[in-house]
């Protein structure tokens, strides 16, 4: 199964040689889904000393993982400061859970330098201003408590941040230091390699058919062969199928489009986003812009799933550019793909045991470099039992299933005229909306 036409497949480094699964074998740990997360549990259970398979049923990346715009986000969603994280979850796995997302931009960048991954990786920060006055004063008042959680934020008024990113219609808000960006396929590519290295085995072209109990554990099976596992972890997210309806009940499928302009001169870089700083808003439909390592604007987001929608996005995004950056050139949408991530009702990521020895995990809800990252850490040290399950970042419990999860799909798209609407009014309470 190839990779779609993207510009982070024009410019990562070739995926290593990661041959289909054949034959009968064992495993202490059956992975199953070779994106970020399914990639970093492997590589550190694998160093605690576990017998890893990662079965992939394209290529290491080939999901949301390989596909997004590559932002290294040491945060949940924009609405899921440290407060409304303990509401949900209470306070001792709140704490624990901030202070995983707090420490992983750290974790992703570490990694590529102990790996001597060739990701374009930058550790420049990462900008997340106010689209309004109100969202610019929420941020200020969650600054301490993102301090108090370990992550290593200041608060930039709205003169310093327009000075930051050249972006004159953005408010104040935060610079998170640990932040910064990446090309997410060959940082997936580079992560698969790592594995390989620490002695797990990855294999793609791999579709999983069945999983079934098999004496104190599990006996996955591919066309060509089949593994008997103590234990079965799923990191499918939104590409987990028919395999565990389960699985699919619990989130929201979201397709998201990536655009990437023409190249730019220095002229424009030296002015917008001078520091390399990736910008994400507060919008309920964010706005994102960021540099390539080959000097191209990069944004993306929903599109309505209307005729020509690819068409639509294309020019929508660009368009948005030009809103939001004044005084560029004509744009061209050099580069447009997409990918489905995998959203959850609350935002938030999810531990799931599915049977005893079978379990999933979920929900990165589009900070998937980051948190994938350092939740898969966290999960290899669940796997392998150095970790126990009290002790774990998220609570580890059944599948919730999303109300009318067959249509759960096209509930974003219901919201999405709603939330532009409401961002609107936000960034101009003063003036008619006009959409």
């Amino acid at each position: 199964m190839s990779l779609p036409p993207s510009l982070w497949a024009e410019l990562a480094p070739p995926a290593p040689a990661c041959p289909p699964l054949e034959g009968e074998t064992q495993a202490d740990l059956v992975i199953i889904g070779a994106g970020f997360l399914g990639l970093s549990t492997a590589l550190h259970a694998a160093q605690a000393g576990l017998d890893v398979r990662l079965l992939e049923a394209a290529q290491p990346g080939f999901g949301a993982s390989g596909r997004n715009t590559g932002f290294v986000v040491p945060s949940l969603k924009s609405g899921l400061g440290p407060a409304e994280t303990r509401a949900l979850l209470g306070d001792t796995h709140a704490d624990r859970l901030l202070r995983l997302v707090a420490g992983s931009g750290d974790a992703v960048f570490d990694l590529i330098a102990q790996h001597g991954i060739k990701a374009a990786a930058t550790r420049s920060g990462w900008l997340q201003p106010g689209h309004s006055a109100e969202a610019e004063k929420r941020l200020l008042l969650r600054l301490p408590d993102l301090r108090d959680s370990g992550v290593d934020a200041a608060f930039l008024d709205r003169d310093e941040m327009r000075a930051r990113t050249g972006l004159p219609g953005l408010h104040g808000g935060l610079r998170v230091a640990s932040g910064g960006q990446l090309n997410p396929l060959a940082y997936a590519r580079g992560l698969a390699r790592a594995v390989i290295a620490a002695g797990a085995r990855v294999h793609g072209e791999t579709a999983v058919t069945a999983m079934t109990p098999q004496g104190k554990g599990w006996r996955v099976t591919s066309a060509k062969g089949q593994i008997d596992a103590r234990q079965v972890l799923l990191t499918t997210n939104a590409m987990v199928g028919v395999l565990c309806p389960r699985m699919r009940q619990s989130i929201i499928p979201v397709k998201v489009y990536q655009v990437a302009t023409q190249p730019l001169p220095a002229e424009i870089r030296a002015r917008l986003l001078p520091d390399g700083a990736p910008v994400a808003d507060t919008r309920r439909h964010t706005f994102a812009l960021r540099w390539s390592e080959d000097h191209r604007l990069l944004t993306g987001g929903m599109a309505l799933p209307l005729p020509g929608r690819a068409h639509r996005a294309r020019r929508r995004f660009i368009a948005r550019i030009a809103g939001f950056a004044p005084d560029l050139p004509p744009l061209e949408a050099e580069y447009l793909w997409s990918g489905t991530i995998a959203a959850t009702l609350d935002a938030l990521p999810r531990m799931i045991r599915l049977e005893p020895g079978l379990y999933g995990a979920i929900g990165c809800n589009g900070r998937g470099v980051a948190l994938a990252t350092a939740l898969g850490r966290a999960i290899a040290g669940l796997m392998s039992g150095r970790t126990a399950e009290a002790d774990f970042p998220l609570p580890v419990t059944p599948p919730r299933v999303v109300p009318f999860s067959r249509l759960s799909g096209l509930g974003p798209y219901l919201w999405l005229p709603w939330s532009e609407l409401r961002d609107h009014i936000d960034a101009h309470p003063n003036r008619k909306a006009n959409t």
